[in-house]
């Protein structure tokens, strides 16, 4: 009987040695994170992943695109109607139809929203500029109608829209700055009055942001830098530095891209990627996002998917393309707050008509009929 008992408690003893190592191998084992399916799970650890929406889209209430973006985006941006000739296209004119619906969508869908553009020198109508003779405003005049505006946007959406491009493309490609109608009524520091502006009148809260296109050209950079820099040292508040990305397949290099997000990090200021889509079919030749150039005409040559038809082959190019900009953003994502595409769809790019008009594009994730593209699966995939 004795004999018995030690062999049950040896058992018992040999059982409890084995559950507790295999404990010890579950615990030594890495945690597997779960396969991620959309843009915003993957990478919501590292930054927001936004998309631009825009009227047409709160026309039905069976939007595809608006629908996506509920699905797959933490950020949104309006990609016209915040813009001066759509919300104010008068004096003590107003349409805030659109921008109200892309606020509440924010608050509703608990989306974070981001408010495109408080100043800029295209789509603002002459008023803003011009007395009834139309005669150029004084400084002082302009100055005023710009604190206006802040004053309207932070009243009607203070509380809902706390990022913001403050200023947008106002420096040329070689560095020196624009001479809108902005620069020659108020002068070379107007990028800075518009800063002061925009801290004095929206929320503490609100993030301030520069804007441009083209942030890799040496000229560009070199000025941005120094404008940031120089506004830190006296005390102009400017909270982030927005890159637009409006990129092609091959330039900038993903060297050049790694290259420039460092650069700008250097400033401690933060990185929004701001308008990021791929030009597939290319440019012949044009660079930028100059919406003010001639456009070109489609031919069967820079044309060659007219029927919305993308070849999985280009898809798959794309794909890459895409994978190796996203490597990049990684390695800076703790730089970066936020990376935005301008759309949401193909069917909704602006490359569907710049710079060759009536062009059929394939600049984005999404298919025109709202299915991933495996330039999206790409993407995911670099998290998965």
């Amino acid at each position: 009987m004795h004999k018995y008992k030690v062999s049950l408690l040896a058992l018992l003893a040999a059982v409890a040695i084995g559950t507790s190592s295999c404990s010890d191998e579950k615990a030594k084992q890495p945690e597997i994170k779960p396969k991620f399916t959309t843009l915003k799970e993957a990478y919501a650890d590292k930054f927001l992943v936004g998309a631009t929406i825009g009227a047409s889209m709160f026309s039905s209430s069976d939007s595809k695109s608006l629908a996506l973006v509920e699905k797959n985006f933490s950020a949104i941006t309006l990609d016209n109607d915040m813009k001066w000739e759509r919300i104010n296209p008068l004096p003590g004119q107003y349409e805030f139809e659109i921008a109200d619906k892309f606020a509440k969508l924010g608050v509703d869908k608990g989306i974070t929203t981001v408010g495109h553009v408080l100043f800029w020198h295209s789509q603002t109508p002459d008023w803003v500029f011009k007395d009834d003779q139309g005669k150029l405003l004084t400084r002082e005049a302009l100055l005023e109608v710009m604190r206006e505006r802040a004053k309207m946007f932070a009243s009607r959406y203070g509380d809902r829209v706390k990022i913001w491009d403050v200023v947008n493309e106002a420096i040329e490609d070689d560095g020196s700055l624009r001479k809108s109608l902005y620069n020659q009524i108020i002068g070379d520091d107007f990028i800075e009055q518009a800063f002061i502006i925009a801290d004095q009148e929206m929320p503490k809260d609100t993030t301030l942001l520069y804007n441009d296109y083209g942030m890799d050209r040496t000229g560009r950079r070199a000025t941005v830098i120094a404008m940031v820099n120089d506004f830190k040292q006296r005390g102009v508040r400017i909270d982030g530095i927005g890159l637009q990305g409006h990129w092609g397949m091959d330039e900038p290099s993903a060297e050049k891209i790694d290259e420039t997000l460092g650069l700008y990090a250097a400033t401690g200021l933060r990185l929004h990627i701001t308008e990021l889509d791929v030009d597939f079919l290319g440019r012949d030749g044009l660079t930028g996002a100059n919406v003010e150039i001639e456009k070109l005409q489609a031919t069967p040559e820079n044309n060659p998917y007219p029927d919305a038809n993308f070849p999985v082959e280009a898809d798959e190019q794309l794909g890459k393309r895409y994978q190796a900009i996203f490597k990049q953003f990684i390695k800076h994502h703790k730089s970066i707050d936020r990376v935005t595409f301008w759309g949401v769809t193909d069917g909704d790019s602006w490359l569907n008509g710049w710079p060759v008009a009536g062009r059929t594009n394939y600049p984005l994730l999404f298919n025109r009929d709202g299915s991933a593209k495996k330039a999206h699966d790409a993407v995911v995939e670099l998290v998965n």
